[in-house]
């Protein structure tokens, strides 16, 4: 492993590009101040510069405890504590940014020519992150512990959100640079990320490959087909795979796997397909797959394990709850179509872009979104038997599971650009949201700049709770380049001066000429937000009591000076998750978004307009909707689905934990056939 030459330059590059996107990470959080933000800057750069100038190789201890043996120290027993808070959050992060910190963590072995590079020992590692906070706390001075604690709280929710993102810029840089990641098979600790199972590459091949080995005594050395021509292959005779043909052709011919229906009425899968149902109990009110028994075929032939196979597939797609009962109908009548394409054709085990699969695929595409009992009359479910109709007309050959697809491109495609035009009409309310979160963020930047002053704390506090109310309120009704935006800005600029000192006469003069004006705007504002007149009285006798004791010329007391760690005092945590909606006309926009303005996720969302997704939209709720437009301001995302009336900007932070949590996913990017495959591959090892 060699070390590049200009190795000293790219270290130094990175971590300043690593320190300086950890300053704007925590500086757009809101959450801190400046000077904080540059302690934990300070103590994750001490850390780089340690860890980038040891030669010591990771003991087995520190490989398998590092991400819980802190290497922090903090000072006085009160503090033990923070220092477990502290442990438990490195190991938190390390556990969320996995994947993105295990990359940088390869390319920094290569670069330090440190194959034993314990993983805990990343230089941009989460420990690195902590023993910044630890720098952070440790300049706080007087803060008290549960300070400390509520505003780590804080913290960790934006670093755990955020950090991925962080990490995967860290790494880009890294690659631009030329550092290779080194094989993880060299590392002294297997830490990295453990390759997947080859079976869960082809979920359809492992599928029939669990078949084959519960075969009886002899019979599982018989490989699965895997090229074309499965009759070549064949453990039937030529005339009995032909007499096997014939009879599929038969069924097709007699309609036993048609849906008959009349347009326009509601559909339900027993009466499309009764050939298909036996009984009238509720479990055998699903379609019944075809396999090889019924036909008369040995499970022990390769057509027999063909047919068997795709008999599970099916039966794994028809007892799918979340798939519409017209979907399985018109899957269920392609049964026997698929099947003489087996026969033709055995890469459609294999080849995950075969046709007939990408059929199955698409249509499940072009359902995405409508409800499991939508009627056969549905414009989409009346094309999905149409182009089920001329397949079976197609005698199973390859080109007309290919015209198929054309066609179920095509609807796919119809269907989105109707969604594309209908989101037009709530993109001036997603704009009013947006505008929401600049006029927050504009009256923030006012506000942070007020507060370096150190105003006492019941101004302080009016700021934070009332006048950040009435700034909004100004610039969305004004717009900043506003006099009256202005006039509101310079009232508590003003306010402020008002409370120094005044030993000049002209000074004194000039406070008693403005003070009328100020008190006036004040109140008025106050009484926009609805501020009760009890407060308002409280507030204005606290300012009346700090203008007498500047002019008195005695300092006012320091009732509550910011200190180092704390957040500027002016924002509100904004995290808690909230349900609304925008109005304007007879459009209604549905919101889940957080109570105040916080900033969107460091990193881009993992979806595009375009895709279909599956979210929560409460405790109790989930759709599917599509991205129609991502704002480019705020990332903020406008999901439609007309069939269940609902239209939803979602705020990206919230969208981006669902994904990970697994509570949201992309339904657009999943493979039918290979879903059906991979349940029921799970079922068959379990059993």
């Amino acid at each position: 492993m060699s070390l590049r030459s200009d190795s000293f330059e790219i270290l130094r590059d990175c971590r300043a590009l690593f320190l300086k996107h950890l300053g704007a990470l925590l500086l757009d959080s809101g959450i801190i101040s400046g000077s904080a933000i540059r302690a934990i800057q300070e103590g994750a750069g001490a850390y780089f510069d340690e860890m980038v100038s040891t030669t010591r190789r990771g003991s087995f201890s520190e490989e398998a405890h590092g991400l819980t043996s802190s290497r922090i120290t903090l000072v006085g027993e009160d503090d033990l504590e923070l220092g477990i808070r502290l442990d438990n959050l490195s190991a938190r992060l390390f556990e969320t940014t996995g994947g993105s910190l295990w990359r940088t963590h390869l390319r920094f072995v290569t670069l330090l020519r440190r194959p034993d590079l314990p993983k805990s020992a990343n230089p941009i590692g989460p420990k690195g992150i902590c023993q910044g906070l630890t720098t952070m706390f440790a300049a706080s001075g007087a803060s008290s512990i549960e300070q400390k604690l509520a505003l780590l709280d804080r913290i960790e929710v934006y670093l755990l959100a955020n950090l991925p993102g962080l990490y995967a810029e860290i790494n880009d840089f890294l690659d631009r640079g030329g550092i290779e990641a080194a094989q993880a098979t060299i590392l002294g600790s297997p830490d990295g990320p453990k390759q997947a199972d080859q079976s869960s590459a082809n979920p359809l091949l492992a599928l029939q490959q669990q078949l084959l080995a519960r075969l009886p005594g002899g019979i599982a050395s018989i490989q699965p087909p895997t090229g074309t021509g499965g009759a070549a292959a064949s453990l039937l005779s030529q005339a009995s795979l032909e007499q096997l043909i014939f009879r599929l052709n038969e069924l097709d011919r007699q309609g036993a796997f048609r849906a008959q229906f009349k347009p326009g009425t509601s559909l339900s899968t027993e009466s499309l397909i009764p050939e298909l149902f036996s009984g009238s109990t509720a479990k055998a009110s699903l379609p019944k797959a075809l396999n090889s028994a019924e036909l008369g075929i040995p499970s022990t032939a390769t057509e027999g394990l063909a047919i068997d196979t795709l008999a599970i597939i099916f039966e794994a797609i028809f007892s799918e709850p979340t798939l519409p009962d017209t979907l399985k109908a018109a899957i269920s009548s392609l049964q026997i179509t698929l099947l003489k394409m087996a026969m033709k054709d055995a890469s459609l085990f294999t080849d995950d872009k075969h046709p007939a699969r990408l059929v199955i695929d698409r249509m499940g595409q072009a359902v995405l979104g409508l409800p499991t009992d939508v009627p056969a009359r549905h414009p989409v479910c009346t094309r999905l038997f149409e182009i089920a109709s001329q397949l079976r007309s197609g005698n199973g050959d390859i080109s007309a599971f290919q015209s198929a697809l054309t066609q179920l491109d095509a609807l796919v495609a119809e269907r989105n650009n109707e969604l594309a035009k209908s989101a037009a009409a709530y993109l001036p309310l997603l704009r009013q949201l947006d505008r929401r979160d600049e006029a927050s963020i504009q009256t923030r930047h006012i506000l942070d700049k007020l507060i370096e002053q150190k105003p006492p704390e019941a101004v302080q506090a009016f700021l934070n709770e009332s006048w950040r109310k009435v700034l909004q309120l100004v610039w969305l009704e004004n717009g900043p380049d506003s006099s009256q935006w202005q006039a509101h800005v310079t009232a508590i600029e003003e306010l402020l001066w008002s409370f120094q000192p005044k030993t000049d006469p002209a000074e004194r003069k000039s406070l008693a000429h403005r003070l009328p004006n100020i008190l006036k705007l004040l109140k008025t504002g106050m009484e926009r937000i609805g501020l009760p007149t009890e407060a308002q009285e409280a507030f204005l006798d606290d300012c009346f009591t700090l203008q007498t004791q500047a002019l008195r010329a005695a300092p006012a007391a320091e009732t509550g000076a910011t200190s180092v760690i704390a957040a500027t005092g002016l924002h509100a945590s904004g995290s808690e998750t909230v349900y609304g909606d925008v109005q304007s006309g007879q459009f209604v926009l549905n919101t889940l978004d957080f109570s105040d303005y916080q900033p969107g996720p460091a990193r881009s969302l993992p979806c595009a307009i375009g895709d279909w997704l599956e979210l929560r939209i409460d405790d109790s709720t989930t759709r599917v909707a599509r991205i129609c437009y991502i704002s480019p301001n705020s990332q903020r995302t406008l999901l439609l689905n007309p069939d269940f009336g609902l239209a939803l900007a979602i705020h990206p932070v919230i969208l981006d934990r669902q994904l990970r949590a697994g509570e949201a996913r992309i339904r657009s990017a999943s493979s039918l056939f290979d879903i059906a495959a991979s349940r029921a591959l799970q079922k068959t090892t379990t059993n």
